[in-house]
């Protein structure tokens, strides 16, 4: 249901990113290799983008220094899994600026300790190879992450089952219907939990 004076972004962190999908028509739904390095890792807020030679992490470091509150870092990192473009320490100065998380379409490292510190970090691989840090690479530019073209700005959710991108254009219009999808799952569930004699499961 629909909380008056909430935002579209905050509609959306609030929903399953399955029903976010579903509302989508399932496109803008990134690859399911790019998912969550730990349970229960919730992500949403705009994309502030990276562009980076594979294997690379110079610009991520200028990111995290770029980064505004609630800010997502989308890293397209060419899909590259031999070197972990972000650790503890990066993930660490991220939440210092309160940054949101990280999208990462290549590898991570020190998962541990990342999921110690709460951050959440939604990758497509892990290694302990550290990165290079020559670059080249860009901030702010339109990026592919998983298959999903992601521009600056637009809204990045992710949880357990993975990760949507909803451009703010049609950020209302997509947290309607997925609010919708939901209450329709909800109301199946509690006939469901009926049927069993127990409650429902939850995430």
């Amino acid at each position: 249901m629909t909380t008056t004076g909430s935002s579209a972004l905050e509609r959306l962190s609030r929903l399953p990113v399955a029903n976010i999908g579903d509302a989508m028509e399932r496109l803008n739904v990134c690859h399911s290799a790019v998912r969550s390095t730990w349970e229960g890792a919730r992500l949403a807020g705009p994309a502030l983008t990276v562009l980076t030679r594979p294997g690379d992490n110079l610009f991520i470091h200028r990111a995290i220094e770029a980064v505004q509150p609630g800010q997502v870092i989308v890293v397209a990192g060419g899909a590259d899994e031999s070197r972990a473009l972000i650790g503890e320490l990066m993930a660490g100065r991220a939440k210092a600026a309160r940054c949101a998380g990280f999208v990462i379409d290549g590898a991570v490292r020190d998962v541990a300790v990342i999921r110690a510190l709460g951050v959440p970090v939604f990758a497509r691989a892990v290694t302990p190879a550290g990165p290079y840090k020559n670059g080249p690479g860009a901030l702010d530019v339109p990026v592919a992450i998983g298959g999903v073209v992601v521009s600056p700005g637009d809204y990045v959710v992710g949880d357990d089952d993975g990760v949507a991108v909803v451009t703010p254009s049609t950020a209302e219009e997509v947290a309607t219907k997925a609010e919708a999808k939901h209450a329709q799952e909800n109301a199946a569930r509690a006939t469901i939990a009926e049927a069993l004699g127990h409650p429902f499961p939850t995430g």
